[in-house]
Order: C-alpha cells, then sequence, then structure tokens
C-alpha cells in the first residue's frame, strides 16, 4: 500500500491558471477560444454574462415564437410571398444577432451551459485541475464547480482560503 502522504488532497479551493498541474491535459479538452481564467475573473464577469444570458433567453423566446408564426402562415402562403420572406428575414437577423451575443459572453471568459434554466460556466483551476466553475440562474455568486468531464449535477463547492 502506497504512503498517504503521496496522495493529493483535493480541497476544493480555487486556484490561478498558472498552477494547473498537467498544461496538457489543456489542450484537447477545452475549444480553442476558451480561457482558463481565476475566480476572482469570473465573478468579476458575473453580472455582464448574467446580462448576456438574459438577452439569449429573450432571443431564444422571441425566435419560438417566430417560428410558430411562420409554421402557421406557410399553411395558407407560398414560401416565397412577401410576408414569408419578410419573416424570415427577421429570424435570420435574430440568428445573427444570438452570435453576437454568445460572442461577447465568451469573451467574458463565461460560455452558456444551460439556456433554461440558466447556467453558466467559466473554466478555472481547482486543486490543481482544469475544471469549470459553475453558477445558475438563481444564485448570487459562483460558490461551485464541476470537473470538466462531469455535469451540473456534480457540482462541489468552492472553498476558499
Amino acid at each position: 500500500m502506497s504512503d498517504m502522504s503521496e496522495l493529493p488532497i483535493y480541497s476544493g479551493r480555487p486556484m490561478d491558471p498558472c498552477d494547473l498541474l498537467n498544461s496538457d491535459q489543456v489542450s484537447g479538452n477545452i475549444p480553442s477560444t476558451a480561457k482558463i481564467i481565476t475566480i476572482e475573473q469570473a465573478r468579476a464577469s458575473l453580472p455582464q454574462a448574467r446580462d448576456l444570458l438574459v438577452q439569449l433567453q429573450a432571443i431564444s423566446d422571441n425566435a419560438a415564437d417566430l417560428t410558430e408564426e411562420l409554421d402557421i402562415i406557410l399553411e395558407s402562403y407560398d414560401s416565397s410571398h412577401e410576408h414569408v420572406t419578410e419573416l424570415a428575414d427577421y429570424l435570420a437577423s435574430m440568428i445573427h444577432s444570438w452570435h453576437q451575443v454568445v460572442d461577447k459572453m465568451e469573451s467574458t471568459g463565461a460560455k452558456m451551459a444551460c439556456l433554461d434554466p440558466g447556467r453558466l460556466e467559466w473554466y478555472g483551476v481547482v486543486d490543481e485541475q482544469l475544471v469549470l466553475y459553475s453558477w445558475a440562474q438563481g444564485e448570487d455568486d459562483i460558490e461551485w464547480y464541476h470537473s470538466i468531464e462531469s455535469s451540473f449535477i456534480a457540482r462541489k463547492p468552492l472553498i476558499e482560503a
């Protein structure tokens, strides 16, 4: 049996990105545009990321309503009808807006994990391991994390020094 002193101690303590134990694990596990940030940076970006999530939720709701309306109109009109074209163009502009908001969100370091209910995540380091800091609508602060191989259900509390 190995000496217990050799086993890593997992505290749930957030760390700086430079404290990542194995930086090789990063290359294949996260998108090339993703940022690994500190918990302080994630918390500083939360208000803006939360507002952007609300914008995405509104765009999604509007797009769903518009798609429903378009389906109804297509029962009566040909796809080349002026009104159908107008609605389709408006839907395309909503999709463009969606991409712009997602780009803004990603520039904060956050990524949308779930639209409804709203959940955001940030790549960070806890106990020298790459993790995702986790926040859900209704929570006041980012107080949770989970491994990048797990999901929201496996969240653990951040323990701060």
